[in-house]
Parts: C-alpha cells; sequence; structure tokens
C-alpha cells in the first residue's frame, strides 16, 4: 500500500506530512496523534480516526470488518 499511495505507514511521518492530512502535529513533543485511515481503491478516505490518548485505537480485526461491511454496501 504503501509503494502504491506514496503514503508511509506505521513509520516515518514527519509534520508535514501530519499537517497534510489534517492530522494534529503536537510541536513541543514532536510527534503526531494517532491516526487511522481506511482508505478506498480510488485513493478517497473512506474512514478516519484520530485519537488524543491510549483507548480507540483501531485492531486489525476491526479495520477487516470496517473494509469487509463497506464491500457489501
Amino acid at each position: 500500500m504503501a509503494e502504491k499511495t506514496g503514503i508511509p505507514v506505521g513509520y516515518g511521518v514527519d509534520q508535514a506530512m501530519i499537517e497534510s492530512i489534517g492530522g494534529y502535529w503536537e510541536a513541543n513533543r514532536e510527534f503526531s496523534q494517532p491516526a487511522e485511515f481506511i482508505i478506498r481503491p480510488d485513493g478517497t478516505i473512506a474512514m478516519l480516526s484520530y485519537s488524543d490518548g491510549p483507548l480507540s485505537r483501531m485492531e486489525a480485526a476491526d479495520a477487516v470488518r470496517i473494509i469487509t461491511n463497506q464491500q457489501k454496501q
């Protein structure tokens, strides 16, 4: 996926990348708040989630469930 889209997956993002997708970059600690995206084959965002704490982060099974559900619709 990262090779096709040019979007870093899992690591390697910097302030410019985070800001370009509308994420929040915390300048004093130099990191971004966690964000999860499900991207359709046409490159549009099907779902996104931002978390400002340790809870409510998506697991792989959640992503599979969401994608499967959207494919049925």
